[in-house]
């Protein structure tokens, strides 16, 4: 008894010894293979962040396109909780976390101070994705961490949100001006991003011909990885979108099904745009609604796509609609009253509440 209480004592002891090393390095978490860099972080740009390991007496060059976030040894306590409540779509608990991080931050922590205004402008995009009247919120909050970090290697992650929430304003010379800046940057993936947010704009001003041109550039590209993998997926959702707006639903809904198989469960997003998109390729001819449903349901019964708000809200919005079109009207107004009290201000609340 007295040996397993000391082997415990003597594991407790290791398992604090370790938690207290960590929290004295520097963490660089990577998105392509889930791997970590340990150390102290020496320089920080757009392109990489640059970590010194004592092991080995090595530096290590991340690049930016692959920096999932950094767990910096000297942030707050409270960023970690902050940083969780993001990811889970607590977007207020987050704001309120990152807020009071930034308050308790120690003197000449600027790499750290620019990562966490990075974060709260993120959270501020996101909330404007739901939420159309916080639009000039993010895009304030983005273009302030634009012009003052443009060495801050979330910088070409910060110019494409600014892109995305131009775009959500309506703004597509802004949304475009921003694009272009991210085709600058010297990774494939990123400037695949940066045509098909060129594309996009052109969606919006229904230059559909344009905008065809270069979703079938990109989904034309040999890719070498998964980042550039899915963009090359998401070239392949704006080629069925432009195919529906022809009114070739069906090849459309081939492409989009092909999408479905070849995306990564974790890439939750593009598979949220996919089903979304093959729902409304479904219901286009009226004849095919109870897949429709299906399509769109995924979008709301999948915890991890319904996270993504705006897309939530707009297969809701479908749902409500569709439900009463199958034969079930009950499950119509359940979607509808989730679509009310969830998003009260998205665009398909409105377009609901209005009868279109």
């Amino acid at each position: 008894m007295i040996l397993k209480r000391s082997v415990s004592l003597l594991s407790l002891i290791f398992l604090t010894a370790s938690m207290v090393q960590a929290a004295d390095i520097d963490t660089v978490h990577r998105k392509s293979d889930g791997s970590s860099v340990g150390g102290e972080i020496k320089s920080v740009t757009k392109t990489d962040v640059t970590v010194y390991q004592k092991v080995g007496n090595k530096e290590t060059n991340v690049p930016a396109n692959d920096i999932e976030l950094i767990e910096w040894k000297d942030e707050p306590a409270v960023l970690r909780l902050a940083r969780s409540n993001e990811k889970s779509g607590n977007l207020a608990e987050a704001l309120t976390g990152f807020d009071e991080a930034l308050k308790n931050l120690a003197p000449g922590a600027d790499s750290l101070k620019a990562d966490i205004e990075f974060l709260i402008a993120r959270t501020a995009y996101k909330v404007a994705q739901a939420d159309p009247s916080q639009t000039q919120t993010a895009v304030d909050k983005l273009k302030a961490f634009v012009n003052d970090h443009r060495d801050h290697y979330r910088f070409y992650d910060a110019q494409m949100l600014l892109a995305e929430t131009a775009l959500l304003a309506g703004d597509t010379v802004a949304a475009d001006s921003a694009f272009n800046l991210v085709q600058q940057a010297p990774w494939k993936d990123y400037k695949m991003a940066g045509k098909l947010g060129s594309a996009e704009t052109l969606l919006k001003g229904n230059q559909i011909g344009q905008a065809k041109a270069i979703f079938d550039q990109v989904a034309a590209e040999q890719t070498s990885n998964s980042a550039e993998k899915a963009r090359q997926l998401q070239a392949m959702i704006g080629q069925a979108r432009c195919l529906k707006s022809e009114s070739q639903t069906d090849e459309a809904a081939t492409a989009l099904q092909q999408v479905i198989d070849q995306t990564e469960a974790n890439d939750t997003r593009l598979l949220a745009e996919a089903y979304l998109h093959l729902g409304d390729c479904y219901a286009a001819d009226g004849q095919q609604l109870k897949d429709a449903v299906l399509a769109y349901l995924h979008v709301d019964v999948i915890p991890t796509l319904a996270a993504h708000s705006d897309l939530h809200a707009e297969a809701l919005y479908h749902l409500a609609r569709l439900w009463p079109a199958v034969g079930d009207p009950a499950r119509g107004a359940e979607a509808s009253a989730k679509l009310e009290q969830d998003y009260p201000n998205s665009e398909w609340t409105k377009k609901l509440t209005a009868g279109s």
